[in-house]
């Protein structure tokens, strides 16, 4: 007996304190919880455009491997994960051909596109509020999820491919810029 109401007893803090707690949805829409978020996407975007930028055309073949990506699937991969990430925080499809991404080749329409993807994504954080984005919206497969989650997607994507860079550049000799700029502050 004493077992079963200290559960009972237990349970119902559970329960008082859940109830009590906001829900994740309340948290999110907590007055700029967007702004680090925001933050961190520009931030990674000017990493990405920066990395993308020193890379000669030489080496946009060159892969590590055979069985990785080269230089430049790596940069059209990136410009359409933009699209399709920042497209589905706007709850819409994405604006351009993928196909067409896919078959960019030269440098200058590489580096190009890729602007135009991060211009695309600034459109969509300028239609982004803390209530727009805890709406839910389809993700990836269709499932729902609160907008800000593909924005959260596209830092984490970018950030990912961004680590893959930095290697390939150091396997080329070169210095990726943003610890360039770290080492002359050093000095």
């Amino acid at each position: 007996m004493i077992r079963r109401s200290f559960a009972t007893l237990a349970l119902t803090i559970v329960v008082l304190v859940m109830a009590a707690r906001p829900s994740m949805a309340q948290q999110a829409a907590a007055p700029g919880f967007l702004a680090p978020l925001k933050a961190q996407w520009e931030s990674t975007r000017d990493l990405v455009k920066g990395i993308v930028a020193q890379v000669p055309e030489d080496k946009y073949d060159y892969k590590p491997t055979p069985e990785v990506r080269s230089f430049r699937e790596q940069f059209t991969h990136l410009i359409g994960e933009n699209y399709r990430y920042m497209s589905a925080a706007a709850g819409e499809q994405p604006p351009v051909d993928m196909a067409k991404i896919n078959a960019l080749k030269g440098r200058d329409e590489i580096i190009k596109a890729l602007a135009d993807s991060y211009d695309y994504g600034a459109k969509v954080w300028d239609g982004m509020d803390e209530k727009k984005a805890v709406e839910m919206a389809p993700g990836f497969g269709g499932r729902q999820q609160m907008r800000w989650a593909s924005i959260l997607g596209n830092i984490v994507d970018n950030m990912d491919h961004y680590g893959n860079l930095v290697v390939y550049v150091r396997l080329n000799g070169m210095v990726p810029g943003r610890t360039a700029a770290q080492q002359q502050r050093q000095r």
